[in-house]
C-alpha cells in the first residue's frame, strides 16, 4: 500500500460545487478527480523546474544552493 497523509483544507462554497459537479461529469468522487488534477499540476511544474534547473546550470543568477560547476 501507498504511504498517504490527509490533505484537508476548507474551500470556497462555489469551488467546492463547481469540482463536485466536474467530478460527476467524469464519473469520479471529488477526492479521486482532485488528486488527479493535483498529480498533473505537480508534474507540470517539476517539468519546468526541471528545464529551468538544467537550462541555468552554472548560471551565477541562479541561487548557489542549486548551482552546480562543469
Amino acid at each position: 500500500m501507498a504511504d498517504t497523509k490527509e490533505l484537508r483544507a476548507d474551500a470556497p462554497a462555489d469551488l467546492v460545487r463547481a469540482l463536485d459537479a466536474l467530478a460527476l461529469s467524469h464519473d469520479k468522487h471529488r477526492t479521486t478527480y482532485m488528486l488527479e488534477i493535483l498529480e498533473r499540476h505537480v508534474t507540470l511544474e517539476l517539468h519546468k523546474v526541471s528545464i529551468v534547473s538544467s537550462m541555468l546550470r552554472g548560471n551565477p543568477l541562479l541561487p548557489d544552493t542549486k548551482r552546480t560547476e562543469l
